[in-house]
């Protein structure tokens, strides 16, 4: 039984941010902590467009496609951990890094300059779809960060407060090859480092390091239980049995928006935070765990961050849209603290692990992710917007409201949505006999 211990443990820990694993070593009864460290948003485009080019390719197309992933977030996740960081979230095709310890703020300003250049000569690298088109931008900014551990089924790291929302925001103002810091890491760093404004911040001037990388920082001992607490159920099983084979699939994408943090805090502090992600998270894990839909990740916003869910990965069930949309607008009918933004769509997307043999995760990606996040963000607080995919094919029907086809970032044409309300029904076969095509 040790042995089978230690083996799900190391077949587990590269899916466990460092600082969630080791929470109970730290602040066993709390559900809040605060460090003092910097973080370093990074956000690669282009990845979508050599995924869809890739799915034309099938599996091969799949498993080009992770070798590129790898070898360029694996790079970038090297040289983050050589300089003493730690991946927090991976958002499909962003990273969020944390720094803590002495010269964090240093550490990660010279791995923000190393990760472009490794980007620069990753690019290089060839394809059976030509060059690949890859383009970085990076916001850094320091101070003290808000973690909180919240969920039942799961225990889900939020990364959300002031700090982080900064740090969304200095990426934000990048633009493609640029690195933006914010003032207090401006501060902090030696003089003329950088001196041309860019939005709220200032672009970083180095194209060298100027300190040497301090080294990883070692986890903690563990045990299994500890690690297989921090992942999703339906990720969890998944995870411990295999490494599945990268796949393009057929995939049903919800995004769950929340915001309001700032407001939150100041009205009942960070322990009203506290409550609002706890009550958010559990009965997101409620809904979902009750339909089999997979709790994927999260992801910081400014003000707030997402809840990434899916069916159709890491494995098809019967009704995959149907059970997305009723989780999703069991969660829209929850009685919330913090207001909620939901948007869902069906397509392909790429599904596989990515990362390195110490940091990996298992995500998705590709355009069918992205529209669905544009619905969530068009949605208004308390609606679930879905794409047309989704709802024909449901097997449970709902009131639904067209909307005006409207333009989101990404696309020429303007897209057709609906908003979706209750339950109304249950769609009849009209195909008896005929097995629906599902998943790959």
């Amino acid at each position: 039984m040790e042995a089978e211990g230690e083996a799900q443990m190391e077949q587990l820990e590269p899916y466990v941010p460092r600082v969630l694993s080791e929470w109970d070593i730290d602040c066993p009864d709390s559900r809040w902590q605060q460090i003092d460290g910097s973080l370093c948003f990074v956000d690669i485009s282009g990845f979508t467009k050599l995924s869809e080019a890739l799915a034309r390719r099938g599996r091969i197309g799949a498993e080009e496609l992770t070798e590129v992933l790898d070898r360029v977030f694996g790079q970038m996740l090297r040289l983050a951990y050589q300089r003493g960081g730690s991946l927090l979230k991976f958002g499909g095709d962003a990273l969020l890094l944390l720094f803590e310890g002495e010269q964090h703020a240093l550490q990660a300003t010279c791995a923000a300059v190393e990760m472009r250049a490794a980007l620069r000569e990753a690019v290089k690298i060839p394809t059976s779809v030509g060059r690949i088109n890859l383009r970085m931008s990076v916001g850094v900014h320091t101070g003290p960060i808000d973690l909180f551990r919240v969920g039942e089924s799961h225990h889900e790291l939020i990364i959300t407060g002031a700090t982080a929302t900064e740090t969304t925001e200095m990426e934000a103002a990048a633009e493609a090859g640029e690195i933006v810091i914010s003032t207090a890491l401006r501060d902090v760093l030696p003089s003329e480092s950088a001196v041309e404004p860019k939005g709220p911040g200032w672009i970083l001037r180095w194209r060298t390091p100027r300190v040497d990388p301090t080294g990883p920082v070692i986890r903690r001992q563990l045990s299994a239980d500890a690690l297989a607490a921090c992942i999703p159920t339906q990720l969890r099983e998944h995870l411990s049995t295999s490494h599945g084979e990268p796949e393009h699939r057929i995939a049903t994408v919800g995004f769950v928006k929340f915001k309001g943090i700032g407001a939150e805090e100041l009205r009942n502090g960070t322990e009203g935070v506290a409550n609002g992600l706890d009550l958010l998270i559990r009965s997101v894990q409620e809904a979902v765990d009750d339909e089999g839909v997979t709790f994927l990740s999260t992801d910081i916003d400014e003000d707030g961050g997402k809840v990434i869910l899916t069916t159709g990965v890491p494995t098809t069930k019967e009704d995959d849209e149907g059970r997305m949309l009723r989780a999703l607008r069991r969660i829209a009918d929850s009685e919330q603290i913090l207001p909620l933004k939901i948007g869902t769509n069906r397509g392909h997307v790429f599904a596989g692990e990515i990362g390195t043999e110490v940091r990996r995760t298992y995500t998705v990606m590709g355009d069918t992710v992205n529209l669905a996040a544009r619905l969530m963000a068009a949605a208004p607080p308390g609606e679930v917007y879905a794409a047309p995919g989704v709802l024909d094919r449901s097997r449970t029907l709902f009131e639904t409201i067209p909307l005006e086809p409207f333009f989101v970032k990404g696309k020429t044409d303007p897209v057709q949505a609906y908003a979706v309300g209750p339950e109304s029904g249950v769609r009849r076969s009209r195909d008896r006999g005929i097995l629906p095509f599902a998943g790959r």
